[in-house]
């Protein structure tokens, strides 16, 4: 993977350089907006093998991310998944309640939806949906205490799972 450790890999949805990564991650898609372009950008990218993750959101943000997603897959649903999910052992084998990272300043429980080809969660994944979850928010605060390590550690675990199946799937 192409990692960018000296700024960032940030693209719009209608950037053809959006596809020479197979993996992508949205961050508070409870305010995501895009142009019709940007739109049939997501739709192309899921479509020819792209990988979406979507965290950070809680709530009422569901109606935003649930909109946005119709203008860009009207055919396909979220799915929701639990532990169970092949993509919670894709790396780490991730049992009971170890995929509930809590949302670490919300009390919410964490809820997991895919995006599946033909909607059947036995065909290819093309995006996780972190519902009232923030597992980003682990990572980025890792290395400074203020959150609780096994939490941290459950959250990277997430994160990696996500790609490895990504990757291989």
């Amino acid at each position: 993977m192409d990692v960018d450790l000296e700024g960032t890999n940030v693209f719009e949805f209608n950037n053809a350089d959006l596809f020479q990564f197979p993996v992508a991650y949205m961050s508070e898609p409870g305010f995501w907006t895009m142009s019709e372009e940007e739109a049939q950008g997501v739709r192309a990218y899921l479509l020819k093998g792209g990988f979406l993750i979507f965290d950070d959101f809680v709530l009422d943000d569901w109606y935003n991310l649930e909109a946005q997603l119709r203008r860009v897959l009207p055919e396909y649903r979220p799915i929701e998944i639990d532990v169970d999910h092949p993509i919670f052992h894709s790396f780490f084998d991730m049992e009971g309640d170890t995929i509930y990272v809590p949302h670490p300043y919300r009390n919410v429980r964490p809820i997991y939806y895919g995006l599946f080809e033909d909607n059947d969660p036995t065909k290819r994944m093309l995006a996780i949906v972190n519902y009232n979850n923030d597992i980003a928010e682990y990572w980025e605060w890792s290395d400074t205490g203020w959150l609780p390590i096994d939490l941290t550690n459950d959250a990277y675990k997430l994160g990696i799972n996500y790609v490895i199946h990504a990757l291989t799937h």
